[in-house]
C-alpha cells in the first residue's frame, strides 16, 4: 500500500470524525492491527487484518 493510499484512508476517516484508534475501538479491532494494515506493514490476507481491510473498503485478495 502506498503512502498516498495510507494518507487517503486517514483523510477519509478524519472526514467521518474518526482516528485510527477510534476506528479500531468502534469496530473491535486492535489499534496496532489497523495501523499496520493502513501503513502497509501487514498485508491483511487473513484473520483480523483481512477484516480490517474489508471494513476499510480496501480490496481483499481471495
Amino acid at each position: 500500500m502506498s503512502q498516498q493510499t495510507s494518507n487517503q484512508i486517514k483523510h477519509r476517516l478524519r472526514k467521518q470524525g474518526l482516528t485510527l484508534k477510534s476506528f479500531a475501538e468502534k469496530n473491535g479491532f486492535k489499534y496496532r492491527t489497523v495501523s499496520d494494515v493502513v501503513r502497509g506493514l501487514r498485508k491483511g490476507s487473513f484473520g483480523e487484518g483481512r477484516e480490517v481491510r474489508m471494513k476499510l473498503g480496501l480490496p481483499v485478495n481471495d
